[in-house]
């Protein structure tokens, strides 16, 4: 029989595997199963082997070419019809720029070629196709361009060949391969295909896939002897294999591109070195795993890193490499500021461990094979400590204070580039619609949001009179309506809440533009923190009591499901919305502080929409657009509080309630669901720190980067890791990493790094970009034009930075990759005993994962002692940790103990035994630790198993 784990949730040996029924029908999808690994027959598969210019049965690529390209890709037997091309699009074609002597360059498109200049050839099989593009220049030929496809039964081969017809030398600067792939969400919602990609030399691969996370996955590699180096997606996407001519111009419009550009010279026609050969495989891979399989296989390399790639620069960085290639070394760009240190193979991966000590974007380039090589980019920070006290302090010290302006009290947004102070007055570089940057909705709630999370962590006492000062000065009567006016508790939306106070219009674009959903739970998230504060920290003054904040916080969070429903019949619901996941803490404090009807009433919305989500499966992808990854910390928060609350939800609600039970099964297929869609759309196999671990959008990677969902739904991943995967290992990477990301957007350093590495300056200090643009021009999504690199305004990243808050924790681990490792902590191993020094940030939540058993461990208030461990035994029968506090006065630490095995600990302090807890098996236990007045560290407290 399974047994119960503490979440409520059957659970075995092996993992949860999501029903491909249920999954794909809550993804708008439905049709029979079918095994990947399960051999197709093309004809029972209903595969036309007879229409002209198909490929004929026996290979798993359904190919339709037309004149020397392919206009249709499909897989054999696919359970979902999805054609991975674009309609009314080639794959097939490549764009060269070439020169003779310092000439210009002259371009060369195959997609549109003169008359003439194309010749077609088609094997009788069907199984091979060829294109040969004659160039000239003056009538006289200069070069010939071939490219041919040869269909086999598990590979697409593309080939590509450049060969010089003249009696001089020709340079080629460009070779670029348009992938005019399927990638609409908003015309094929179900069948679109997301890019996952890594341009990084000879370890360069892609590879497509739907939104449903069902293989197979469509994964494109280079052949030996062929480079990728550069990509842009300006007019669509494509990969070069040279890129002087579009690195020269892209470098005159700013851009510093962080891999060599390079050019081929082609011999005099006739010599060795007149023609050069390039080729890329096409596979089929059932999932993640089969494609890091696929890259060993094919000669690249499969790496896993541990923390993550944005690495602080009090942690160390572990990375393993998979190739059947031997490796022969790992280069750093700043070899004096770098230590990298061999560990030998491990399995089948060969491990190496760096630490970096310059500050900024770090490349490690690995050199394997005959010649071979690929870029590793890091990123290192400082502390994550020092970097959540620098963002809060820089937020504080950027407010408005001048009671002659109607936006007193209004936390800034800033220039990095220029360091200008925005506010409406001066609203910089931001035009049209998108001013609301600077005041409301997401972008300018997220400053508060972040700045309460903070400091009901570290307070400060500036920082939390700034706080007031906004409530009493911007929020209360301005941005929210009062308990002496309709719809109180309301917020008010774009483009800010004095045009719509002051509005002609009386309606919902004027002085009932309360509606948006999205705005309310920060408001709730800055109350919650701000009860926090005054609750657990008597030596910060406040202005309003712990309880008040309370209110305040469990009104507007009732608001967000009243108000704009009634309003505009927007139902909070259907959409899942970041930092609504503060909600159940809520129904807590109010239950803790003698509210218990409040906890009711909040709990009846709050249930209704975990039963909405599990039970009806709403778009988790939609949101404001028709493809979004913004929900995935709240469909995670949603179905954990289902897990946890199981016996609660399974009861029969009320009939006019008309949400039927949630049942173990339903809550099992949900977790798993939204899981996979959280991974879809977030870096995982991509080792560069601007991909690993965050969030992409539509673009699949080529824009707008790091965004605020790394980190928060990174929260889900880290979470889903500890508490709820068979096997954690995978998903504890890629959620720490996750978690770490988007750190690397904060701008801040010491004096000899210049205060930063994206602006520097003293100014800059603390601030922070609003997302990555890996791409090396455009636009950002605030319409700035961008290079490569951070945004310079901040947005809406101090929404991801309250996701980093939240996932902020030391995880030791049992890694069978890595062996065991501390995630945000220093780890040594001593007589039998694990020692951890925590240094995630935050110091409140410890996990340990062994081979032998588990432990979690989260405090209320206080933290574990700065540079002090937290010391196991192998077998977790004593724990033994140091508490430091802000607080001054005698008090209590709230100490939860969960994942060991049932039994008695006795509780001591020092040598004095002062209390016990007693676990049942799967069910967290709490201690109630007393710190004495005036001690910022206390003494050893120890639970030790009776």
């Amino acid at each position: 029989m399974a047994e119960k784990t503490p979440a409520g949730i059957p659970h075995t040996d092996e993992p949860l595997r999501l029903s491909r029924r249920n999954f794909l029908q809550s993804a708008g999808l439905a049709g029979a199963g079918l095994a990947l690994n399960r051999p197709v027959d093309a004809a029972a598969a209903g595969l036309d082997v007879g229409r002209e210019g198909s490929l004929r049965p026996a290979s798993q690529f359904d190919v339709t070419f037309a004149d020397g390209a392919i206009v249709g890709l499909k897989y054999v037997g696919d359970e979902f019809d999805t054609d991975y091309v674009q309609s009314d699009r080639r794959l097939g074609d490549a764009v060269v720029r070439y020169r003779r002597g310092a000439g210009e360059w002259l371009a060369v498109d195959t997609s549109a070629p003169a008359d003439g200049e194309r010749t077609v050839l088609q094997g009788a099989d069907g199984r091979t196709h060829a294109a040969t593009y004659r160039v000239t220049d003056g009538g006289a030929p200069v070069l010939e361009l071939k490219l041919d496809f040869i269909v086999e039964d598990d590979v697409l081969r593309w080939n590509a060949t450049v060969a010089n017809l003249t009696a001089g030398p020709v340079e080629v600067g460009d070779l670029a391969f348009p992938l005019p792939m399927n990638s609409s969400f908003r015309e094929h919602p179900t069948t679109a295909v997301l890019k996952h990609s890594f341009i990084s030399g000879d370890g360069s691969f892609l590879f497509w896939m739907r939104r449903n996370s069902v293989g197979p996955y469509l994964t494109m590699l280079p052949t030996a002897g062929t480079k990728l180096e550069y990509w842009e997606s300006q007019g669509g996407y494509r990969m070069f294999v040279h890129s002087a001519a579009s690195g020269a111009a892209a470098a005159e419009r700013g851009t510093d591109w962080r891999q060599p550009h390079t050019s081929a010279m082609l011999a005099p026609q006739g010599s060795a070195g007149a023609t050069q050969a390039y080729g890329f495989t096409l596979h089929w891979a059932a999932d993640y795993d089969d494609v890091r399989r696929l890259l060993v296989d094919e000669g690249l390399i499969d790496t896993h890193i541990v923390p993550g790639m944005t690495v602080p620069s009090d942690q160390f960085a572990r990375i393993a490499l998979r190739t059947r290639h031997p490796i022969a070394a790992v280069e750093a760009e700043h070899p004096v500021e770098t230590q990298i240190r061999p560990l030998g193979a491990r399995g089948d991966a060969q491990i190496y461990e760096v630490r970096f000590s310059r500050l900024g974007e770090n490349r490690l380039t690995v050199r394997y094979g005959d010649g071979r090589h690929m870029h590793l980019e890091f990123f290192s920070t400082e502390p994550v400590e020092t970097m959540i006290a620098k963002r809060a302090a820089f937020i504080a010290s950027h407010q408005i204070r001048d009671d002659s302006l109607w936006y007193d009290g209004l936390l800034a947004e800033w220039n990095n580039e220029t360091q200008v102070q925005l506010s409406p007055d001066n609203y910089d570089r931001i035009r049209g619609w998108r001013i609301y940057a600077v005041t409301c909705d997401d972008p300018g709630l997220s400053k508060p949001a972040y700045l309460a999370s903070k400091n009901a962590e570290h307070p400060v006492q500036d920082e939390v009179g700034a706080l007031d000062y906004y409530i009493e000065n911007f929020v209360w009567g301005g941005l929210q309506r009062t308990t002496d006016e309709l719809f109180e508790y309301g917020i008010y939306g774009i483009p800010d809440w004095k045009q719509n106070r002051e509005s002609d219009d009386p309606g919902r674009n004027g002085r009932k533009h309360i509606w948006r959903i999205y705005d309310y739970p920060h408001i709730a998230l800055m109350y919650h923190s701000m009860y926090r504060i005054a609750k657990h920290n008597p030596q910060i003054r406040t202005a309003l009591g712990a309880d008040q904040y309370l209110r305040r916080a469990y009104a507007t969070a009732v608001a967000m499901f009243t108000i704009p429903y009634e309003i505009e019949r927007w139902s909070a619901y259907q959409t899942g919305l970041y930092n609504e996941l503060v909600i159940p803490d809520i129904i807590d404090a109010l239950d803790a502080e003698g509210l218990p009807e409040h906890a009711e009433h909040l709990r009846m919305h709050w249930e209704r929409k975990v039963r909405a989500f599990i039970n009806d499966r709403p778009d988790l992808f939609r949101s404001e657009y028709a493809f979004d990854s913004t929900g995935f910390e709240s469909t995670h928060a949603l179905v954990k509080y289902a897990a946890t609350h199981a016996d609660r939800l399974a009861q029969e609600r009320p009939s006019n309630d008309r949400m039927p039970p949630v049942t173990p099964d339903a809550t099992a297929n949900f977790l798993e669901m939204q899981m996979q869609a959280n991974l879809f759309c977030r870096g995982w196999l991509e080792p560069a720190y601007y991909y690993l671990g965050s969030d992409y959008r539509g673009g699949g990677g080529d824009r707008y980067t790091l965004t605020y969902m790394s980190q928060m739904g990174g929260w889900s991943v880290l979470d889903y890791a500890l508490h709820f995967a068979a096997d954690p290992a995978p998903y504890l990477r890629l959620g720490y990493a996750s978690i770490l990301s988007s750190w690397a957007l904060l701008n801040s350093g010491t004096p000899e790094s210049k205060y930063g590495y994206w602006f520097p300056g003293e100014a800059n200090d603390g601030a922070a970009g609003g997302g990555f643009e890996p791409s090396p021009f455009g636009n950002t999504w605030l319409e700035q034009p961008h290079t490569r690199g951070s945004w310079y305004y901040s947005c809406e990243i101090d929404l991801g930075f309250c996701g980093g808050l939240r996932g902020a924790r030391t995880v030791v681990a049992d890694d069978p990759i890595f062996g065991r490792f501390a995630f945000g902590g220093e780890l040594t191993e001593r007589g039998g005993r694990i020692e951890v020094v925590p240094n995630d940030g935050v110091r409140r939540r410890f996990h340990a994962l062994l081979e032998h058993g588990r432990v979690h461990l989260e405090l209320d208030t206080g933290r574990f002692a700065a540079g002090r461990p937290v010391v196991l035994d192998e077998d977790l029968a004593t724990i033994r940790f140091q508490l430091e506090s802000d607080n001054p006065e005698a008090h209590t630490v709230r100490l939860s103990v969960a994942g060991v095995d049932e039994g008695l600990f006795a509780v001591q302090l020092d040598d004095a035994r002062i209390g016990r807890l007693s676990l049942q098996s799967g069910e967290a236990g709490v201690v109630e630790l007393a710190i004495p007045a005036a001690r910022q560290r206390t003494g050893t407290f120890s639970l030790v198993r009776a």
